[in-house]
This record gives C-alpha cells, structure tokens and sequence, in this order.
C-alpha cells in the first residue's frame, strides 16, 4: 500500500512540473549544441590556418587576431578570457534552468 501512495505522489509530482514547463530541460540536446559549435569554431580554425599556405596569420586580413592572442592579465589572452566568460554563462544558465 505504501508503494502505491509513493507511485501516486511522484506521479502527481511529475505532471505537476510538466505543467509548469520544468520538463523542458533537456542536457543531450545542450551537449549536442556544444559539440556543433566546437566543430564551427574547429573548422573556422582550420580554414584560417590553411587559407593562405605558406603566409602566417599575422600577414594576410586576419593580422587584427593578433591582439586576441597577446597576454592581457596574468597571462592569459583574450580569447582563453573569452572563453571562460563564455563557459560561464552557460554554466550559470544550466544552473538557474536546474533550479526551477
């Protein structure tokens, strides 16, 4: 009789965080979107490393890329500063979306 009750409550539970839209939280679809985007930021390095052949980075339109890669603080470069901005923002949204 206990099993039953319990079942019975979860159940309730369950429909009830349905109805109020928490079972929209879905980490398979977010790892997903992470992996597409580390594969645009992948291919977008590669097109900018091989582009060019034998010229550097630094010589072509993307010399402007140079300051994202020169210590800021510490140093660490923008980019990995950006990153950690970034990685962030999602953990905090992850955060915030697993608390309600």
């Amino acid at each position: 009789m206990r099993r039953r009750r319990m079942l019975e409550r979860s159940q309730r539970a369950r429909e009830t965080r349905d109805r109020m839209g928490g079972g929209d939280f879905n980490p398979a679809g977010m790892i997903r979107i992470a992996g597409f985007g580390a594969a645009i930021v992948v291919a977008v390095a590669v097109y900018i490393g091989f582009h060019r052949g034998d010229e550097t980075i630094y010589d072509g339109r993307w010399g402007v890329m140079e300051r994202l890669i020169r210590p800021i603080i510490f140093g660490a470069n923008a980019l990995e500063l950006l990153a950690l901005v970034f990685a962030g923002l999602i953990a905090w949204r992850v955060w915030k979306k697993m608390q309600s």
